[in-house]
């Protein structure tokens, strides 16, 4: 009995593609039709993806000639009247995702905020199923795509050019480089780019990538105007006061500086605590990156580092680690599941509902998840785990 119950864990052989689509089609329609009944669609304000008002409300006051508003409170206070009492969000981004935003303004907010989640929904599927052989239900229903799409975020956008990344860093450098180089929209999510491309050689990609954010900047300050960039600066300082406060709540981050903080430590905690995550973090995508076993095991440890490295990650960020997760699985499909692979990832796959209930508790278990996912794709490139 005892061996029966550890082959069940280690090699989890009950976990059939079938089990899997029939589990992925629960776990997405269960809290689509709750969230489809539970709320109130006849309201005037937004009842969902409240922090697209934040881009939709920058990209209506570019739109009527003030970008460097969209730096300042007083007019994205006035603009968020539409987004219900109260709420009045707030817009850190560069102008580069400024430009992004534009063409949403556009559309009225509701529908804009449609068209975004539809579309990077979309966008994040379809780069999914191209790195694994599997149906469009699984990647969709994995729970941070719905936390990022109650949201209104961009976590689904961040996953779908780390998923494009990984798809064209051996074949097309040079396509590969003009998505990092969007990635510029979000910088945090960028710094360890450098560290992994220069340290596997990849400098035609390297190139196009800092070509490609040289060209946006240069495009968004000729569109909006260089002031905008300077309010963009400017903004930085009460950016990261407004993070590291916890202005919107610990448990709404999944980093080690916001679980230090959760647990009831000091700043200072946090960023000792976030500093021994990122070292190891660093030095597995250095010695990843070095090794070069591949794009896309290059880019599953960038965005798993990224993961642990960026000390106010949302929770809607978690997208981007389903790009690791679809490189094991697709590395486990084609050479077989190492043991406790199967489980361990079908775990992770879950794991945001449980770090959302935990850090409701104040409880933080999301670096301790990343950290393992992480683990999981050091071990796959382990002498004898080879997947060449």
């Amino acid at each position: 009995m005892k061996d029966r119950f550890r082959a069940w864990v280690r090699d989890a052989t009950w976990l059939t593609a079938d089990r899997v689509q029939a589990y992925a089609n629960l776990l997405l329609a269960i809290p689509v039709l709750y969230f489809v009944v539970s709320i109130d669609w006849r309201q005037s304000a937004l009842p969902v993806a409240q922090d697209f008002a934040a881009f939709w409300t920058a990209a209506e006051l570019a739109r009527f000639g003030r970008p460097a508003a969209a730096y300042g409170d007083a007019a994205r206070q006035a603009m968020a009247v539409l987004f219900g009492p109260g709420n009045h969000p707030s817009f850190f981004y560069t102008p580069i995702g400024l430009l992004l935003w534009l063409p949403f303004a556009l559309l009225p907010a509701a529908a804009a905020a449609a068209v975004w989640v539809a579309g990077t929904a979309a966008a994040y599927t379809l780069t999914l199923r191209a790195m694994v052989r599997t149906s469009l239900v699984v990647p969709l229903a994995y729970p941070a795509v719905l936390v990022c799409a109650l949201y209104g975020q961009n976590g689904l956008f961040s996953a779908a050019l780390f998923a494009g990344i990984a798809l064209t860093l051996d074949r097309s450098p040079g396509v590969a480089g003009v998505l990092v180089g969007c990635l510029a929209y979000k910088p945090q999510l960028g710094v360890l780019i450098p560290l992994a491309l220069l340290c596997a050689r990849r400098f035609r990609a390297f190139a196009a990538a800092a070509c490609t954010v040289i060209a946006l900047a240069v495009i968004s300050a000729a569109v909006f105007g260089p002031k905008t960039w300077t309010s963009f600066l400017e903004s930085l300082p009460v950016a990261r006061a407004w993070n590291a406060s916890g202005a919107p709540g610990f448990d709404r981050f999944v980093s080690a500086y916001a679980a230090a903080r959760l647990l009831g430590g000091s700043a200072a905690a946090g960023r000792i605590a976030q500093l021994v995550f990122i070292v190891p973090a660093c030095v597995a995508l250095a010695w990843t990156a070095l090794r070069r076993p591949g794009g896309a095991a290059e880019v599953a440890m960038l965005a798993v580092a990224t993961g642990i490295c960026v000390p106010f990650l949302g929770e809607y960020d978690l997208c981007i680690l389903a790009v690791p997760g679809a490189w094991i699985a697709a590395q486990s499909l084609e050479s077989g599941w190492l043991p406790y692979e199967r489980i361990l990832l079908a775990a992770l796959y879950v794991s945001p509902l449980a770090i959302k209930a935990a850090a409701l508790h104040g409880v933080p278990l999301a670096p301790a998840a990343m950290s393992l996912l992480a683990l999981l794709v050091v071990r796959r490139q382990l002498p004898g785990n080879s997947f060449h």
